[in-house]
Protein backbone atom coordinates (compact mmCIF):
# COMPACT_ATOMS: atom_id res chain seq x y z
CA UNK A 1 0.00 0.00 0.00
CA UNK A 2 2.67 2.59 0.78
CA UNK A 3 5.41 0.69 -1.42
CA UNK A 4 5.83 4.05 -3.40
CA UNK A 5 6.69 6.42 -0.19
CA UNK A 6 9.55 4.09 0.38
CA UNK A 7 10.72 3.18 -3.57
CA UNK A 8 13.23 6.17 -2.83
CA UNK A 9 15.79 7.86 -0.47
CA UNK A 10 14.73 11.76 1.37
CA UNK A 11 11.44 10.90 3.52
CA UNK A 12 12.27 10.11 7.47
CA UNK A 13 10.70 11.26 10.83
CA UNK A 14 13.82 13.12 11.61
CA UNK A 15 13.29 15.36 8.26
CA UNK A 16 9.52 15.70 8.76
CA UNK A 17 10.57 17.14 12.59
CA UNK A 18 13.01 19.51 10.70
CA UNK A 19 10.70 20.67 8.83
CA UNK A 20 8.17 21.47 11.65
CA UNK A 21 10.42 23.21 13.89
CA UNK A 22 11.99 25.50 11.04
CA UNK A 23 8.39 26.03 10.09
CA UNK A 24 7.28 27.47 13.92
CA UNK A 25 11.09 29.37 13.98
CA UNK A 26 10.62 31.19 10.79
CA UNK A 27 14.13 29.74 9.75
CA UNK A 28 16.90 27.45 9.47
CA UNK A 29 19.01 29.87 11.54
CA UNK A 30 16.79 30.12 14.60
CA UNK A 31 15.66 26.64 14.60
CA UNK A 32 19.30 25.63 14.82
CA UNK A 33 19.90 28.49 17.23
CA UNK A 34 23.35 29.52 15.86
CA UNK A 35 24.71 26.42 15.17
CA UNK A 36 25.89 26.48 12.05
CA UNK A 37 26.76 22.85 11.19
CA UNK A 38 22.74 22.06 12.28
CA UNK A 39 21.97 25.05 9.95
CA UNK A 40 23.37 22.74 7.05
CA UNK A 41 21.69 19.82 8.20
CA UNK A 42 18.55 21.23 8.28
CA UNK A 43 18.90 23.44 4.76
CA UNK A 44 19.88 19.76 3.09
CA UNK A 45 17.24 17.71 5.13
CA UNK A 46 14.85 20.44 3.89
CA UNK A 47 16.39 20.32 0.15
CA UNK A 48 15.51 16.32 -0.01
CA UNK A 49 11.79 16.68 1.57
CA UNK A 50 11.79 18.74 -1.89
CA UNK A 51 13.23 16.30 -3.79
CA UNK A 52 11.25 13.31 -2.30
CA UNK A 53 8.05 15.10 -2.99
CA UNK A 54 8.96 16.88 -6.51
CA UNK A 55 7.83 20.22 -5.05
CA UNK A 56 8.88 23.48 -4.09
CA UNK A 57 8.38 23.73 0.24
CA UNK A 58 9.78 27.06 0.84
CA UNK A 59 11.37 30.19 -0.28
CA UNK A 60 14.09 31.72 1.04
CA UNK A 61 13.89 35.39 1.69
CA UNK A 62 16.83 36.53 3.20
CA UNK A 63 17.41 35.03 6.58
CA UNK A 64 13.43 34.49 6.79
CA UNK A 65 12.10 31.22 5.37
CA UNK A 66 8.56 31.48 4.06
CA UNK A 67 6.96 28.04 3.16
CA UNK A 68 4.81 27.38 0.35
CA UNK A 69 1.22 26.53 0.69
CA UNK A 70 2.38 22.81 -0.17
CA UNK A 71 5.19 23.15 2.12
CA UNK A 72 2.36 24.46 4.94
CA UNK A 73 0.20 21.72 3.86
CA UNK A 74 3.33 18.86 4.64
CA UNK A 75 3.98 20.41 8.14
CA UNK A 76 -0.17 20.06 9.22
CA UNK A 77 -0.47 16.28 7.99
CA UNK A 78 3.40 15.74 9.43
CA UNK A 79 2.21 17.35 12.82
CA UNK A 80 -1.11 14.99 12.70
CA UNK A 81 0.99 11.95 12.50
CA UNK A 82 3.71 12.79 14.91
CA UNK A 83 1.15 13.46 17.28
CA UNK A 84 -0.91 10.21 16.66
CA UNK A 85 2.86 7.93 16.72
CA UNK A 86 2.89 10.02 20.04
CA UNK A 87 -0.16 9.34 21.63
CA UNK A 88 -0.05 5.96 20.43
CA UNK A 89 3.57 5.28 22.52
CA UNK A 90 2.19 6.90 25.79
CA UNK A 91 -0.55 4.23 25.14
CA UNK A 92 1.66 1.57 24.92
CA UNK A 93 4.19 2.19 27.61
CA UNK A 94 0.98 3.57 29.85
CA UNK A 95 2.61 6.98 29.97
CA UNK A 96 0.62 10.34 30.51
CA UNK A 97 -0.70 12.30 27.46
CA UNK A 98 0.97 15.75 27.68
CA UNK A 99 -1.21 18.30 26.40
CA UNK A 100 -0.12 22.51 25.92
CA UNK A 101 -2.29 25.45 26.87
CA UNK A 102 -1.24 28.73 25.97
CA UNK A 103 -2.67 31.74 28.03
CA UNK A 104 -1.81 35.13 29.38
CA UNK A 105 -1.01 34.83 33.14
CA UNK A 106 -4.48 35.90 34.38
CA UNK A 107 -6.22 33.01 32.87
CA UNK A 108 -2.97 30.97 33.53
CA UNK A 109 -3.55 31.69 37.24
CA UNK A 110 -6.97 32.07 37.86
CA UNK A 111 -8.70 29.76 35.35
CA UNK A 112 -5.93 26.88 34.29
CA UNK A 113 -4.37 26.34 37.72
CA UNK A 114 -7.65 25.44 39.13
CA UNK A 115 -8.49 22.86 37.18
CA UNK A 116 -4.96 21.36 36.85
CA UNK A 117 -5.59 21.01 40.41
CA UNK A 118 -8.73 19.26 39.82
CA UNK A 119 -7.32 16.94 37.59
CA UNK A 120 -4.56 15.66 39.72
CA UNK A 121 -6.76 14.77 42.33
CA UNK A 122 -8.34 13.18 40.42
CA UNK A 123 -5.67 11.00 39.27
CA UNK A 124 -6.35 11.48 35.51
CA UNK A 125 -3.42 10.42 32.92
CA UNK A 126 -2.37 14.00 31.80
CA UNK A 127 0.41 16.57 31.93
CA UNK A 128 0.29 19.81 30.93
CA UNK A 129 2.89 22.75 30.01
CA UNK A 130 1.39 26.11 30.06
CA UNK A 131 2.83 28.50 27.16
CA UNK A 132 2.06 32.25 27.87
CA UNK A 133 0.77 34.07 25.27
CA UNK A 134 -1.51 37.17 24.14
CA UNK A 135 -4.49 36.87 23.39
CA UNK A 136 -3.71 37.87 19.75
CA UNK A 137 -1.51 35.11 19.04
CA UNK A 138 -3.31 31.96 20.09
CA UNK A 139 -5.25 31.87 17.13
CA UNK A 140 -2.59 31.27 15.02
CA UNK A 141 -0.91 28.91 17.06
CA UNK A 142 -4.05 26.57 17.30
CA UNK A 143 -4.57 26.58 13.35
CA UNK A 144 -1.10 25.64 13.65
CA UNK A 145 -1.08 23.22 16.15
CA UNK A 146 1.47 24.69 18.18
CA UNK A 147 -0.38 24.42 21.38
CA UNK A 148 -3.03 22.13 21.41
CA UNK A 149 -5.75 24.69 23.77
CA UNK A 150 -5.64 28.28 24.48
CA UNK A 151 -7.81 30.29 27.01
CA UNK A 152 -8.59 33.39 25.35
CA UNK A 153 -11.27 36.28 25.25
CA UNK A 154 -13.86 35.16 23.50
CA UNK A 155 -14.04 38.37 21.29
CA UNK A 156 -10.33 37.26 20.03
CA UNK A 157 -11.59 34.13 18.58
CA UNK A 158 -12.83 35.77 15.16
CA UNK A 159 -10.57 33.19 13.25
CA UNK A 160 -12.36 30.52 11.19
CA UNK A 161 -11.68 26.54 11.42
CA UNK A 162 -11.55 27.12 15.49
CA UNK A 163 -14.01 25.41 17.91
CA UNK A 164 -14.28 26.95 21.21
CA UNK A 165 -16.60 26.68 24.77
CA UNK A 166 -17.61 29.55 26.77
CA UNK A 167 -16.16 28.43 30.27
CA UNK A 168 -16.38 31.38 32.62
CA UNK A 169 -16.84 34.98 32.61
CA UNK A 170 -14.63 37.15 33.85
CA UNK A 171 -15.84 40.09 35.83
CA UNK A 172 -13.97 42.87 37.40
CA UNK A 173 -13.88 44.66 40.89
CA UNK A 174 -11.88 47.36 43.33
CA UNK A 175 -9.79 45.77 46.11
CA UNK A 176 -9.01 47.84 48.86
CA UNK A 177 -6.82 46.24 51.82
CA UNK A 178 -8.12 47.24 55.24
CA UNK A 179 -4.03 48.82 55.47
CA UNK A 180 -5.81 51.67 53.75
CA UNK A 181 -9.07 51.97 55.36
CA UNK A 182 -10.60 48.79 53.62
CA UNK A 183 -12.88 48.09 57.23
CA UNK A 184 -15.00 51.30 56.60
CA UNK A 185 -15.56 50.61 53.07
CA UNK A 186 -19.26 49.44 52.28
CA UNK A 187 -18.69 48.53 49.26
CA UNK A 188 -20.90 51.04 47.28
CA UNK A 189 -20.69 52.71 44.04
CA UNK A 190 -20.54 55.93 45.39
CA UNK A 191 -16.98 54.37 47.22
CA UNK A 192 -15.28 53.76 43.91
CA UNK A 193 -14.89 57.27 43.21
CA UNK A 194 -13.95 58.47 46.21
CA UNK A 195 -11.75 55.62 46.74
CA UNK A 196 -10.06 56.46 43.57
CA UNK A 197 -9.22 60.01 45.26
CA UNK A 198 -7.64 58.83 47.97
CA UNK A 199 -5.47 55.78 47.83
CA UNK A 200 -3.07 54.42 45.13
CA UNK A 201 -4.22 52.27 42.38
CA UNK A 202 -2.43 49.09 40.84
CA UNK A 203 -3.67 47.85 37.78
CA UNK A 204 -3.09 47.05 34.50
CA UNK A 205 -0.42 50.05 32.30
CA UNK A 206 -1.50 52.18 29.42
CA UNK A 207 -0.60 49.93 26.73
CA UNK A 208 -2.97 47.38 27.16
CA UNK A 209 -6.31 47.47 25.40
CA UNK A 210 -8.19 46.93 29.29
CA UNK A 211 -6.91 50.58 30.62
CA UNK A 212 -7.76 52.14 27.89
CA UNK A 213 -11.26 51.08 28.46
CA UNK A 214 -11.35 51.28 31.96
CA UNK A 215 -10.34 54.88 31.41
CA UNK A 216 -13.32 55.76 28.71
CA UNK A 217 -15.68 54.06 31.18
CA UNK A 218 -14.41 56.20 33.81
CA UNK A 219 -14.60 59.37 32.37
CA UNK A 220 -17.90 58.71 31.25
CA UNK A 221 -18.75 58.77 34.59
CA UNK A 222 -17.24 62.21 35.34
CA UNK A 223 -14.58 59.80 37.36
CA UNK A 224 -10.92 60.98 36.91
CA UNK A 225 -9.10 57.51 36.43
CA UNK A 226 -5.25 57.68 38.76
CA UNK A 227 -3.11 54.52 38.22
CA UNK A 228 0.61 54.72 40.61
CA UNK A 229 1.34 51.47 39.75
CA UNK A 230 1.23 50.31 36.12
CA UNK A 231 1.72 46.48 35.81
CA UNK A 232 1.60 44.28 32.92
CA UNK A 233 -0.30 41.45 34.17
CA UNK A 234 -3.41 41.09 37.11
CA UNK A 235 -1.36 38.70 38.88
CA UNK A 236 1.40 41.46 39.27
CA UNK A 237 -1.79 43.64 40.79
CA UNK A 238 -2.70 41.40 43.19
CA UNK A 239 0.94 41.20 44.57
CA UNK A 240 0.82 44.75 44.75
CA UNK A 241 -2.69 44.32 46.71
CA UNK A 242 -1.18 41.95 48.98
CA UNK A 243 1.35 44.38 50.40
CA UNK A 244 -1.48 46.45 51.85
CA UNK A 245 0.42 49.46 49.80
CA UNK A 246 -2.30 49.59 47.17
CA UNK A 247 -5.53 49.02 46.01
CA UNK A 248 -6.36 46.95 42.15
CA UNK A 249 -8.85 46.52 40.15
CA UNK A 250 -8.81 43.06 39.39
CA UNK A 251 -10.33 40.04 38.15
CA UNK A 252 -13.16 38.76 40.56
CA UNK A 253 -12.09 34.97 39.83
CA UNK A 254 -8.91 36.27 41.86
CA UNK A 255 -10.67 36.22 44.98
CA UNK A 256 -9.62 32.79 46.58
CA UNK A 257 -6.62 33.73 46.08
CA UNK A 258 -6.74 36.77 48.43
CA UNK A 259 -7.86 35.56 51.77
CA UNK A 260 -9.48 37.97 54.25
CA UNK A 261 -8.37 41.94 54.83
CA UNK A 262 -9.88 43.56 51.64
CA UNK A 263 -13.25 44.87 50.80
CA UNK A 264 -14.64 44.74 47.21
CA UNK A 265 -16.29 47.79 45.34
CA UNK A 266 -17.68 47.43 42.19
CA UNK A 267 -19.36 49.78 39.96
CA UNK A 268 -21.04 50.08 36.71
CA UNK A 269 -17.71 51.40 35.01
CA UNK A 270 -16.44 48.38 35.78
CA UNK A 271 -18.94 46.05 34.91
CA UNK A 272 -18.93 47.06 31.23
CA UNK A 273 -15.63 45.70 30.88
CA UNK A 274 -16.98 42.00 31.76
CA UNK A 275 -16.14 39.81 29.00
CA UNK A 276 -16.74 35.55 28.81
CA UNK A 277 -13.36 33.45 28.33
CA UNK A 278 -13.27 30.00 26.16
CA UNK A 279 -11.40 27.00 26.00
CA UNK A 280 -10.49 27.43 21.93
CA UNK A 281 -9.06 24.45 20.06
CA UNK A 282 -8.47 23.04 16.40
CA UNK A 283 -11.13 20.73 14.98
CA UNK A 284 -8.21 18.28 13.94
CA UNK A 285 -7.09 17.91 17.35
CA UNK A 286 -10.01 15.63 18.47
CA UNK A 287 -8.87 13.42 15.03
CA UNK A 288 -5.42 12.87 16.36
CA UNK A 289 -5.96 13.00 19.51
CA UNK A 290 -9.19 11.59 20.89
CA UNK A 291 -8.11 12.30 24.49
CA UNK A 292 -8.28 15.50 23.85
CA UNK A 293 -12.25 15.78 24.23
CA UNK A 294 -12.00 14.82 27.77
CA UNK A 295 -9.95 17.41 28.18
CA UNK A 296 -12.06 19.87 26.94
CA UNK A 297 -15.02 18.20 29.53
CA UNK A 298 -13.17 18.72 32.51
CA UNK A 299 -12.28 22.63 31.70
CA UNK A 300 -15.97 22.78 30.98
CA UNK A 301 -17.16 21.71 34.57
CA UNK A 302 -17.97 24.76 36.76
CA UNK A 303 -15.55 25.75 39.20
CA UNK A 304 -16.11 26.02 42.63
Amino acid sequence: MFEHLFAERGLSLDRLKTLIEVAKAGSIAAAARGDSARQSLYSRQIKELEEFFGVELANRRGKVLALTRPGWELVRLASESLCLLDDFKSRSRSLPYRFTIGAGDSLHAWVAAPVLAEIQRRGLPWLFALENLRNSDIPAKLRNMDVDFGLVRTSALAAEGLESRVIRSMDYALYVPAALGGSKVRGREEDFSRLLDMFPLATLGGGSGFHASLKRNCAEFGIKLRVHCETQSFPFAARMLESGAFMAILPCMAEPELGEGFMKVTHPALDRLSRSISLAWNPRLLRVRPAARRVIDVFSLPQQ
